[in-house]
């Protein structure tokens, strides 16, 4: 019994030793990973000092912040370092940041070394790509995803609804040259930043569109509680309806467009807000154009209005009748009747109207 005993052992070691010799012969023929290889790459990082360094690929990616004309910029313990990159690198960057869908979807990410992929990755794994539909890079390629949410979206063409802005959590919106974009696209959304591409460009967080006629405001960034609009020649409807926490507020002009004249012309501020003026909106400033007997309907909470600069005769003296909440109103009109105001002449030539509390 003991020699049967002895004998099983036996043989039941002797099969443990051949799978372990067997499994250790199999693990030569498997290639290295992406993973293994990298960690035995290294790479040579010229520091601010003057220093220059080889560095491994843990060091340098745990190190990584960013990149910058066509370097990857390291920082550690205050030191700042550089490694330069591939031509490959630099053309495979800017098509992920300038490249059509058929661009992204069928470029190549060979020759790219590890410490490359991985920076590539890092920079754009929470952007997303749309062109009706949603596309991401996942380090190896680009393709359609079913992942839900993204910090940022490109729109590379057409237009994007508010509901995919509010679904994958966009808090930066970056327009190609194909992009064709309403405020509606940015109602309801969390948008604090905004990036574009001719016809388009982004001003003091106004977007704008230059066209053969002239330049218009299409819309800004939602959460803005501070907007200047400037350098434009008309005011789509509803271009600042987006705008839901908006304190304060300065126009080129009042209403759809700097000249008065044309049958489609509206002198009210309200048009940019397509008449849903926020509460919040406590401050008005308009530096040019005509303000009209209309121009402040449905500005009642508003408590500041500033016309400096716009001529006397180009104000309408029952402008103001509506501003049931003003408290102070800054203007060329000298002679306005405004009951509980005081009147205060301003070095500008203005005169400042401001209400008069009694206990």
């Amino acid at each position: 019994m003991v020699k049967r005993n002895t004998s099983c052992k036996k043989r039941i070691v002797s099969a443990l030793i051949f799978l372990v010799l067997f499994a250790l012969c199999a693990c030569l023929l498997i290639p290295y990973s992406r993973a293994t290889s990298a960690r035995e790459d290294t790479y040579e990082v010229v520091w601010q000092s003057g220093a220059v360094t080889r560095e491994s690929y843990a060091f340098a990616y745990s190190a990584l912040s960013g990149a910058e004309n066509g370097k990857l910029l390291l920082e550690r313990e205050g030191l700042r370092g550089e490694i330069e990159t591939s031509e490959r690198y630099k053309t495979v960057r800017t098509l992920l940041k300038e490249g059509s869908l058929p661009d992204l979807l069928t470029m190549s990410f060979e020759g790219l070394s590890s410490l490359e992929r991985a920076a590539l990755y890092k920079e754009f794994c929470d952007t997303c790509y749309y062109s009706a539909d949603l596309f991401a890079y996942d380090g190896d390629r680009v393709f359609r995803t079913p992942r839900a949410s993204f910090s940022e979206l490109v729109l590379l063409d057409g237009s994007v609804s508010s509901g995919v802005l509010v679904g994958i959590g966009a808090t930066k919106l970056i327009l190609r040259s194909g992009a064709q974009l309403s405020a509606a696209s940015l109602a309801g959304t969390g948008v604090q930043e905004i990036e574009a591409a001719a016809p388009y460009f982004v001003n003091r967080g106004g977007l704008y569109l230059s066209a053969p006629g002239g330049t218009r405001l299409v819309a800004a960034v939602p959460t803005a509680e501070e907007l200047r609009v400037e350098g434009c020649d008309f005011c789509d409807e509803g271009a600042l309806s987006p705008c839901k926490r908006l304190a304060s507020l300065e126009l080129p002009f009042a209403g759809s467009a700097r000249s008065a004249g044309g049958s489609d012309y509206d002198g009210r501020v309200a048009w940019a807000f397509g008449d849903a003026v926020p509460q919040t909106l406590k401050r008005v400033k308009i530096a040019d154009g005509t303000v009209g007997q209309f121009a402040f309907t449905g500005l009642g909470g508003v408590e500041e209005i500033d016309l400096c600069g716009i001529p006397e005769e180009n104000i309408s003296p029952l402008a103001f009748g509506s501003l049931t909440g003003l408290v102070r109103l800054h203007t060329r009109q000298n002679h306005l009747s405004l009951e509980g105001f005081s009147r205060t002449l301003l070095p500008c030539g203005c005169t400042l109207y401001e209400r008069s509390y009694t206990g």
